[in-house]
């Protein structure tokens, strides 16, 4: 395929009608109370109710308690179509030029293509190359599982530790635990270490045992800092721990993934020992890729393949839905509007599940480094608020923390409640029965605080008026995502959403989604500091002084010193 770089045809001007439009909606609805639109006995408001609620597969959205009505709604898919949303798309799949600043195209769908579905043209290359390291991953999995991998002393490997950080281990990490229960009685126990302080390794190294680890270090470029060091140490305790050397460990104890293979070999890792996925995969899509190789030996390869089943299925849906029906699309927009019309800058992510517990974090990442950014694709400022600042907790657990502030504080705030209808279903007797009223508990409790975000003090039912206290401000924004089951085809199609989500709204804005520039500076000042701080030499071009960390670094030094 001769790829080619897709460029907006249409200018930023061409979409001013729209955003005048949508303008004067939103200063018309801002005052709007959302109560006035939830009245169960006004047929109205039932129409409007069943319009912004839409359900696809294992999903349901329910948008009736945003700051939006039809006509809203029609003019940011118009908005969205003024963006070439089409085309842009096909071209996402085709593998042409989506991320200019590299020069790559973006093949996360590629990673999970169906088998019995042929490819779009253009992508078959990219499917084929993902699909042969799935089998290569299974072969992995299936040894590691099965008590035939063996380390350097002979013992089987029982325990697996998961070297990343970023899109290497966050989705990986919330997959794992969102789907413990697919893995299967007496699986290897699977462990995630991200933090470069060293806080997450050590007390593994001080109750696993060595002989039977597996390490597997995931990091596409395989040269983050985080990752090497975290790698250096864990090898070091093994070789230490087993008293052989380290080259036997790298032969028997380890496993790479990444873009680069040649830098694995030039690392020690055997080439079976390897898989590697493509550079147009970006870290924070790359869980479909061999990264969740550790993730699979965790659930099971069956329940990874449901993964990028249902991932694949709203691949489809995304492609072929039209827009008035299309969940990505849907969420992008309705989330664009919160943050850039309705002037909306937080975001809340509130899972009313604990197996979720890390999908703000996972969020955090994919939304926020793809489009938290000020510059569009050709370099221009944008013109408007881009991505909201993102954050969350489990819904259960954050009534007890920061609901205070979304009841009663004086900041708007946006949000996406999530729950499960069900769960449990492996348990039998007199606990089934405890713990699906645990589960009704919970899910009164996303219904009570959606319908208390809304209405504020009109949601006080009769018989408590003048007993509680008023002040809840209600008319608070949100959605509520309601799964049917938290099975891995679920899942796979909600974070697969998510992605297309990021997408469009990088369309809307102009940006590139795929790079991540702002997080480089940091990485480079890290550097000359570190040296600095182990007392090395440095070169003045090397190096920005600033008093304020001038004080800290000697003050560091003092510290430090033996």
């Amino acid at each position: 395929m001769d790829e080619q770089t897709v460029s907006p045809r249409a200018s930023a001007g061409e979409s001013q009608g729209w955003r005048e439009r949508l303008a004067d909606k939103a200063e018309a609805l801002q005052s709007t109370p959302l109560a006035m639109w939830l009245d169960e006995d006004s047929p109205a408001c039932r129409a409007r109710a069943e319009a912004l609620s839409w359900q696809w597969g294992p999903l349901t959205l329910d948008a009736s308690k945003q700051r939006l009505d039809q006509e809203t709604l029609q003019l940011l898919l118009d908005w969205a179509e003024s963006r070439e949303l089409h085309r842009w798309r096909e071209a996402l799949f085709a593998g042409e030029i989506v991320n200019p600043s590299e020069g790559r195209p973006a093949w996360h769908a590629a990673s999970r293509w169906g088998r019995e579905c042929p490819p779009p043209s253009g992508s078959e290359a990219a499917v084929a190359e993902a699909q042969a390291q799935h089998r290569r991953m299974a072969e992995i999995v299936a040894c590691i599982r099965n008590g035939r991998w063996q380390g350097a002393t002979g013992l089987p490997i029982r325990h697996l530790v998961h070297i990343g950080v970023g899109g290497s281990d966050l989705g990986p990490r919330l997959v794992s635990e969102a789907l413990a229960e697919a893995g299967a009685a007496g699986a290897i126990g699977v462990h995630f270490v991200s933090s470069m302080d060293g806080g997450q390794l050590l007390p593994l190294m001080e109750r696993l045992d060595p002989a039977a680890t597996l390490l597997v270090v995931a990091s596409k470029s395989f040269t983050t800092a985080d990752t090497s060091f975290n790698l250096r140490t864990a090898l070091t305790w093994l070789e230490e721990a087993l008293a052989t050397d380290e080259a036997e460990i790298r032969r028997h104890q380890l496993v790479g993934v990444s873009a680069h293979p040649e830098r694995m070999a030039a690392f020690g890792i055997p080439e079976a020992h390897q898989l590697t996925f493509s550079e147009g995969v970006g870290g924070r899509f790359s869980l479909w890729s061999a990264i969740g190789v550790s993730l699979a030996v965790r659930i099971g390869m069956p329940a990874f393949e449901g993964l990028l089943e249902g991932a694949h299925a709203m691949d489809r849906h995304f492609l072929e839905a039209p827009s008035r029906e299309n969940l990505p699309v849907l969420s992008a927009v309705i989330g664009a509007w919160n943050s850039q019309f309705l002037g909306i800058p937080s975001h809340a992510i509130l899972p009313y599940d604990s197996r979720l517990a890390s999908l703000p974090a996972y969020l955090q990442q994919l939304e926020m480094e793809s489009n938290g950014k000020s510059c569009m694709r050709d370099g221009r400022p944008v013109e408007s608020a881009t991505c909201p600042i993102l954050w969350g907790e489990v819904g259960p657990n954050a009534q007890h923390a920061f609901y205070q502030l979304l009841h009663q504080g004086s900041h708007t705030v946006s949000a996406e409640l999530l729950a499960v209808a069900h769960r449990h279903g492996a348990w039998g007797g007199r606990l089934v029965a405890r713990l699906r009223d645990q589960q009704r508990l919970t899910l009164a409790n996303c219904l009570a605080q959606s319908q208390l975000l809304a209405l504020g003090d009109e949601a006080i039912p009769a018989s408590l008026q003048g007993f509680l206290a008023q002040g809840y401000r209600g008319n608070q924004p949100h959605s509520v995502w309601l799964l049917e089951a938290l099975t891995p085809q679920a899942l796979g199609s909600l974070l697969a959403l998510y992605e297309h989500k990021v997408f469009v709204q990088s369309l809307l804005w102009g940006l590139n989604p795929f790079d991540q520039p702002g997080v480089e500076l940091g990485k480079r000042l890290a550097s000359s500091l570190y040296r600095r701080l182990g007392e090395e030499a440095v070169a003045p071009e090397e190096t920005v002084r600033d008093i304020a960390t001038e004080r800290l670094v000697s003050r560091l030094t003092g510290v430090m010193a033996p």
